[in-house]
Order: structure tokens, then sequence, then C-alpha cells
């Protein structure tokens, strides 16, 4: 029977799962969607953790389904989400609350987001928990505070990368609030196993840190951005680099993946989306936007530029909705550029092209855009995805005692490398330093 790996990612809108074999191959691919995130006018940012569980017996039972009618073997599996998304419960495991999303406005980052939490219901004993825990607690059955964290998906809630541990801030918040954090364990270790299925359940990592494993190359100096409902971008280096809404996660045992997520990306230009094929050839035949953007669709940004207060940003007025569609794909991409040089300027090497994956990598004039403005290629992988890293984090685990050793079997399938296009480049590199000197005023002007 063949093995295969089985990896499931939860992004903000939809889960999805993934079965593949150590050359890559898929062998299934299926989604499910999750509850509407609920925005209120506190700022909060909330799911209902209970869709959660329905769609991950959902899949799961569906994979397992398919894995039977193809005679395969699930060897592991392992679960991806975004960073920062939690939930409280109570000692039994249930919900106190909504889930906080990544993003929520009632704080800056989850245990505060947290501690708003338990003073709105009341003070008592609670146990926190980020997504994956939540769910592999769900999928064996063992009580909540028996499943550990991955220091990945941690990072955000206080892990030192030093020690591998809560750092003494999260340890004295978390006392205060009478609220029990997991155990902090690397990427792939073994957490349990399903009660359905017997699949061992190893350890992941954030959604960005899978994206940028997906493309088959963790080689120092690879770097990805995933562009989907928000930018995320990662490098992969030697040694640990952080400042101003940027940090790195530890690929065990001796790679760093450094990077962030922007508040930008396909949240963007949402209005555009049902037609937008029709969009993406009126912006080529547009060419450059007349004016530049910072397309925030809410105010706060975290990368880039780390401002809580910053709202959207135009040094112009479209002159129609093709200009105003052009700029918006002009400014993310402007964006993307001065992540990739805030990164170089703290260290990070950046080699080659870079690597695209997510929805976003599937728009041509895009990527013409950004290869433009970055001046490098756009490398478009064929099979990517943080589903797909999870799965390779699964088999790296089975098969090495190292992840970054085991995940240098897989190799990259780019299927299409954009060039920057010399007849727009002018006009562009014009148009950045328009962008630059229209964000300048935030960059120092109160990070969050």
């Amino acid at each position: 029977m063949q093995e295969v790996f089985l990896g499931i990612d939860f992004a903000t809108q939809s889960s999805r799962a993934v079965l593949i074999d150590t050359k890559s191959k898929i062998y299934a691919r299926i989604s499910c969607d999750l509850a509407p995130v609920i925005r209120g006018d506190d700022g909060r940012l909330t799911q209902d953790p209970s869709s959660w569980t329905r769609a991950i017996d959902q899949l799961l039972q569906e994979i397992i389904g398919i894995a039977k009618e193809q005679n395969l073997v699930i060897a592991g599996m392992c679960i991806s989400a975004t960073s920062g998304t939690f939930v409280v419960t109570s000692q039994a495991s249930i919900p106190i609350a909504p889930a906080a999303m990544y993003n929520d406005g009632r704080a800056s980052n989850p245990l505060a987001r947290a501690k708003k939490i338990i003073e709105e219901v009341g003070a008592g004993q609670y146990l926190f928990a980020h997504t994956p825990e939540f769910l592999v607690a769900h999928l064996t059955g063992a009580p909540l505070p028996a499943i550990a964290t991955d220091w990945s998906h941690a990072l955000k809630t206080g892990v030192d990368l030093n020690s591998q541990q809560w750092n003494a801030d999260a340890e004295e918040k978390s006392a205060v609030l009478s609220l029990t954090l997991p155990a902090v364990v690397a990427p792939g270790t073994l957490l349990g196993t399903t009660t359905l299925g017997d699949i061992p359940i190893y350890a992941g990592m954030t959604d960005g840190c899978t994206a940028q494993i997906s493309v088959g190359s963790t080689s120092v100096g690879s770097a990805v951005s995933t562009l989907g409902t928000t930018l995320v971008l990662k490098v992969v280096g030697d040694t640990e680099i952080s400042g101003p809404g940027f940090y790195s996660h530890l690929l065990p045992t001796n790679r760093w993946l450094a990077g962030a997520a922007s508040n930008l990306g396909g949240i963007s230009f949402e209005k555009y989306k049902s037609e937008i094929k029709d969009w993406d050839s009126k912006a080529a035949a547009h060419g450059p936007a007349t004016f530049a953007t910072y397309p925030l669709v809410a105010p706060g940004e975290r990368f880039p530029i780390a401002n809580s207060t910053m709202s959207a940003l135009s040094s112009g007025v479209a002159r129609d909705d093709v200009d105003q569609y052009r700029a918006i794909l002009e400014g993310i991409a402007f964006a993307e550029r001065l992540a990739y040089e805030t990164l170089s300027a703290a260290g990070a090497v950046i080699k080659g092209a870079i690597f695209t994956v997510g929805g976003g990598s599937r728009s041509l004039i895009w990527s013409s855009i950004r290869a433009t403005i970055l001046q490098r290629p756009i490398a478009i992988v064929e099979n990517s995805g943080s589903d797909i890293g999870a799965a390779m984090i699964a088999a790296a685990a089975h098969n090495s005692t190292d992840i970054a050793s085991g995940l240098d079997i897989f190799n990259s399938s780019i299927t299409q490398a954009v060039e920057v296009n010399p007849s727009e480049s002018d006009a562009l590199e014009s148009r950045y330093q328009e962008f630059l000197t229209l964000v300048q005023p935030f960059q120092n002007a109160g990070s969050r």
C-alpha cells in the first residue's frame, strides 16, 4: 500500500486538506467553509470555534474514505492555522466565548485579547488554546491540557525561542488571569493519534511557515510571498532576525523563517473578485496607475509598517475603476517591496526569484507588476499552499529526527517564471518613490 501524508490548513474563511506522498504527488485535495468572521464595534474579530470541529470532522471522514478507495495508508498528519488565533475554554474544554482571530482589534497580542475576554465573562480557571491544540484535542479525545502547542503557533503568544518555552511575561500574565497555557514543543513532535483512522498527529507551524515550506525550497535565501486574504512573507535564513512587525520562526533545528504579515492582500480588492479575470485584463491594458495607494480596508497595519491607527492612503484620485484596481495591485506590490527591503536591512539574505503561492499567484498581470516593482522574477509554483506544507512537515517528522533535513526530499515545482517588464520599470519605480513619501509619516508614528 502507498504511504501518504495528510496536511490540514485552517485559514480565515475556510479549511483545506490534502494527501501527498514524499514525491509531492497529490492524491486528494478538499475544502470546507468555516463560520464567518464577525466584526464588533470595538474592533473585535471573532469566529465560532464549533465550525472548526465540524469542518475537521468532515475533512477527516472524507479524506479517510478517499484514502481507502485508493488503497493508501495515511502515515501521519499535521495541522496548520493562522498565527495568533485562539480560544479560551473552561476546564472542561468548552469555549467560554467565540474564538479571537489573529487580527482581533481589542488588543495587540493574544494574551491581551484573552484578558479582554475574561473580563467580559468573569474570573475563573480557564484554558488557552490556539486553533491546532483545540483541534488535536478534539481528534484524539485527549484532555485539552494534555495537548502541547508548537513554538511556531505560540510565538505571538509569548514563546522565547532561545529557551523554547514561554517567556516570563507570558507566564506572569497567564498566572494573573488564572489561564493555563499549553506546554511548548518543537514542530514535528508527536502529539497523539486520531480516534478515527489511528493517524499520528505531528505538531506543525503557522500557515505562513507552511506556505513557505510548500514551495519545496527551504534553502537559505529562499523567499516566498503568500497572496491570500492578506499578504504573508517569509525568507529562509541561518540566523534569527526581528524588528517592528516581523520576527523569525525556528524550523528545527537550524533554519529560521523570517517574515511577517500585512493587512493588505486579496481583501483589498474584494469588490472586484466576482469578475477578477476581466479586471486583470483591463489592468494589463491600462498600464501603470496614475497615483500611489496603500489600500487598507480598515484601520491598522502590521507590516511593513507597524501602526495601529494607519488607514488607507492615496496620493491622488482614481480616474476610473480600472485605474483604481490597477493602483491597488501596485500598492500591495509596493508594500511587498518595502517589506523585503525592511527584512534585508535587518540581515535577511534574499536570493533569486520570489516564490509565490496563494490565490493571488494565479494573476499573471499582478505577477508581472510585482516582478517589475521588485526587480526580481516571480516564480509561480504548480502545487503549493499551507495544507501541502503541513503535509510535508508530517512526512518530514515521520521520516527524520530533523524536520529541516527531512524537508530536503521535496523539490519545488515551478510552472512559470514571470520576468520584469522593462517597458513599465521606470514608471513603477517613480511611483514607488511616491509611495514611500506617502507612507513615511506613519512608519514611526506608533507601533502595535
